[in-house]
C-alpha cells in the first residue's frame, strides 16, 4: 500500500496511506449522487412553463440554484473543511498538501479548475464532457506513484486517509501490558495528562521505527523537560529506558 511521510512542526515523522483511485472514485461517485439528488429536487420545483414564457428569468434562477452550487460543491466544501467533501467524509479520506499542510485558495482552486466542472457554466451540452475528463484524470491517478491526478500534481497536493498509520489514541495506551505486583518508580508521573502520554508513545513509536537526529533531540528534549517536571535533579541516562517507564508507570498509577 502506498504511503506518504509528513514531518510535524514538532519535528516528528508522521506516516500517512494513499487514498486509492477506487477510494477517491467512490467519494466522487457519493458526491454526484448527493449533488444528483439536489439538483433533481431543484428542477421540479421549476415550472418548465417559464422557460417558453420568460426564459431570461428562468435561465438565471437555473444558473444560480442548479449550476452554481453544483460547480461551486467542490472547492468550497474543500476549503472549509480541510480538503474534505461529503464523499471524501463518507469514504475517509482528505486532500493535504505535500508537505501535510493544509491546502490554501490556490490549491483548491487549481485542483477545481483541472477538474472541469466549470465548463458546465458555458453551456448545457459540455456537461457531457466532465465524465470523459474524470476518466482520463482516472487514468493519470491510476499512474502515478501517490495516485495524483493531474490537478494534484499542479497543485501540489495529494489524497490521504484521515488517520496516520502511526497514530496511537488512548486506547491503545492502555493496552500497554503491566504487572500486577509493578511497583511504579516516578509517582509524580500523575501530573501529566493522558495527551501528554499519547503524545510520548507516538514518539517513541517513532524513534523505534526510523532514524533521524531530529527524532533524537525532540526525545532528550521531552526526557529533560519531563525529568524536570517530576522533580528530578537530573535527566536518567538511558533517556529511552526513562520515557518508557514513564509510559509504564502512568498507566499503572491512573488506571
Amino acid at each position: 500500500m502506498a504511503k506518504v511521510n509528513f514531518t510535524s512542526a514538532q519535528h516528528v515523522l508522521i506516516e500517512f496511506e494513499i487514498a486509492s483511485v477506487f477510494q477517491r472514485v467512490a467519494a466522487y461517485i457519493i458526491d454526484n449522487i448527493i449533488l444528483g439528488i439536489y439538483l433533481f429536487i431543484v428542477l421540479m420545483s421549476f415550472d418548465l412553463n417559464d422557460m417558453f414564457t420568460d426564459f431570461g428569468t428562468w435561465l438565471f434562477f437555473m444558473l444560480l440554484f442548479a449550476k452554481l452550487p453544483w460547480i461551486l460543491y467542490q472547492p468550497v466544501m474543500e476549503y472549509l473543511t480541510g480538503g474534505r467533501t461529503l464523499g471524501k467524509m463518507a469514504i475517509g479520506i482528505r486532500v493535504v498538501k505535500t508537505n501535510g499542510d493544509r491546502m490554501g485558495f490556490r490549491e483548491v482552486m487549481t485542483r477545481w479548475f483541472f477538474r472541469g466542472d466549470f465548463l458546465w457554466i458555458s453551456a448545457d451540452f459540455l456537461i457531457f464532457l466532465i465524465p470523459l475528463w474524470n476518466v482520463i484524470d482516472s487514468f493519470i491517478c491510476g499512474l502515478s506513484v501517490n495516485h495524483q491526478r493531474l490537478g494534484d500534481t499542479l497543485a501540489g497536493t495529494v489524497v490521504v486517509k484521515n488517520k496516520s498509520s502511526q497514530y496511537f489514541s488512548l486506547k491503545d495506551v492502555l493496552k500497554i501490558q503491566t504487572n500486577e505486583n509493578y511497583t511504579p518508580t516516578y509517582p509524580q508521573v500523575v501530573r501529566f495528562t493522558d495527551e501528554d502520554m499519547i503524545y510520548l508513545k507516538n514518539c517513541i513509536q517513532h524513534k523505534k521505527r526510523y532514524k533521524s537526529k531530529e527524532i533524537d533531540q525532540l526525545l532528550i528534549n521531552i526526557a529533560n523537560e519531563s525529568a524536570e517536571l517530576i522533580g528530578l535533579e537530573e535527566t536518567p541516562k538511558e533517556r529511552m529506558k526513562f520515557l518508557e517507564t514513564l509510559l509504564n508507570d502512568y498507566v499503572v498509577l491512573t488506571r
